[in-house]
């Protein structure tokens, strides 16, 4: 089974570029739809293989649910966040990341309760996809952004309309004030309208060459930053590797359990840190997270490098093993409000109209290139580190704790001197800032956000 996961990975990032261009040409409510079409036959692929298994169902049915997971990896964020209310646009975006820790936490589940019969693991997930897409199909309208980009300012009011629940058949003023700030796009970085009605016309080309106006480039550079950080800080090598972790640290546990504890903790912290970005700013969240991320790594190093043959030791003290299992609990709460939501939020919110999909599927592409990478370099680091991870409860391993920990400090300081605050912000806002100010945090007006 570790070949097909890696093929997963691997088809992750062609997902990305392949959702970018249809996000822009086809729209946000039509690719919603298409990446339910490879979920669904992926899984259904996987729950009829026959016996014995075969190989190459079961490589094909691995890819086409990696496709989908790289489809799915920008819509929702960029739908959210063009069609939401700048002042719940925070708590908002976030929920796409609550929705992925759900879907991670209920096969979880599903897999501690039906350990022996993955192929109905597979079925049952293949639900999910056929009743996301006949929702999407019979409740979601397009979005109006999208729309007024196209020049469709009539169905843009329609799908306004209905997405701020009003009944009348004219238009309300606060609708109307409302798609006058859609229309109202900042001017390219040469000074001159940005052509929105002719996007259906641009190629490859003309869409990366659109890449150099500021309002593109700067949030290109900030988001791949942030996501190349979260990647190699440790996220999702800790979740991945936890039980290991924890075997190495002398702590009993079955890694069933384990997996789903730690999947009700990420998802409850995501569900908290949801309701606290309607008050909070994102640059303050991803600071927090950033030094708690940086606390608990160099902590776990350092209880390692004090208590010599952990496993062994734990056993004598059992008190010492509960050290190591908190601070990998708080390391997954501190990368939850920050590092590990925050970036995939902010697709949404940092790209302009022109840009966005191609932007948002270079960034996806590229952040699950650094995830392949960093899983992968795990077990690599364990073993220049002096670390074996065939033998996790003999192995020392807090050189890589250290590297995770320093990681995560280089993280924080990205943060505090490039991350652009958006909280409460509209989205010509956030675009008009771009163009107008420099990107890093060093400018007096910016420090005062």
């Amino acid at each position: 089974m570790t070949i097909p996961s890696s093929i997963a990975s691997i088809a992750t990032p062609i997902g990305c570029l392949l959702c970018g261009p249809c996000l822009d040409r086809f729209g946000r409510r039509v690719t919603l739809l298409a990446l339910n079409v490879p979920f669904m036959l992926g899984w259904l692929t996987l729950a009829f293989i026959p016996s014995p298994v075969s190989t190459p169902l079961l490589y094909l049915g691995r890819i086409l649910t990696g496709l989908g997971t790289g489809m799915a990896s920008i819509p929702a964020c960029v739908y959210i966040a063009e069609v939401s209310d700048h002042a719940w646009r925070g708590m908002l975006v976030t929920w796409p990341s609550i929705g992925i820790s759900a879907g991670i936490l209920v096969v979880y589940i599903l897999g501690a309760l039906l350990k022996d019969n993955w192929r109905l693991v597979a079925g049952l997930s293949a639900a999910f996809p056929i009743i996301t897409g006949v929702a999407t199909l019979l409740v979601l309208r397009e979005s109006p952004m999208w729309l007024m980009s196209k020049g469709r300012d009539a169905e843009a009011a329609r799908s306004l309309q209905w997405l701020r629940k009003s009944g009348s058949k004219d238009t309300p003023d606060s609708i109307q004030i409302e798609l006058n700030s859609l229309r109202a796009e900042p001017n390219a970085a040469d000074g001159t309208e940005a052509s929105n009605q002719t996007s259906d016309k641009r190629g490859v080309c003309e869409s990366l060459a659109l890449l150099k106006m500021p309002q593109a480039w700067k949030p290109l550079f900030i988001l791949n930053g942030y996501f190349f950080f979260q990647q190699f800080s440790g996220i999702y090598v800790v979740v991945y590797y936890a039980v290991d972790i924890i075997l190495q640290a002398g702590v009993s546990i079955d890694e069933y359990v384990g997996t789903v504890l730690l999947g009700v903790v990420q998802l409850l912290a995501g569900i908290g840190v949801s309701f606290a970005l309607t008050r909070c700013g994102r640059r303050p969240m991803s600071l927090l997270s950033g030094v708690g991320m940086t606390v608990c790594m160099i902590g776990l190093a350092v209880y390692l490098q004090i208590v010599p043959n952990g496993s062994e030791t734990a056993l004598q003290h059992q008190q010492l093993s509960t050290i190591p299992f908190v601070l990998l609990l708080v390391y997954v709460v501190a990368g939850a409000i920050g590092f590990h939501t925050l970036p995939w939020a902010m697709l949404g919110e940092m790209y302009p109209p022109l840009v966005k999909g191609v932007a948002g599927g270079l960034t996806t592409c590229l952040a699950y290139l650094f995830s392949f990478a960093a899983l992968k370099m795990y077990p690599s680091l364990l073993q220049l580190f002096g670390g074996d991870a065939a033998n996790p409860k003999t192995s020392s391993s807090e050189g890589v704790f250290y590297f995770y920990g320093v990681v995560s400090l280089l993280a924080t300081l990205f943060v505090l001197v490039y991350l652009t605050e958006t909280h409460r912000k509209t989205l010509q806002e956030i675009e008009q800032e771009f163009v107008t100010r420099p990107i890093t945090r060093g400018h007096r007006k910016w420090l005062r956000d």
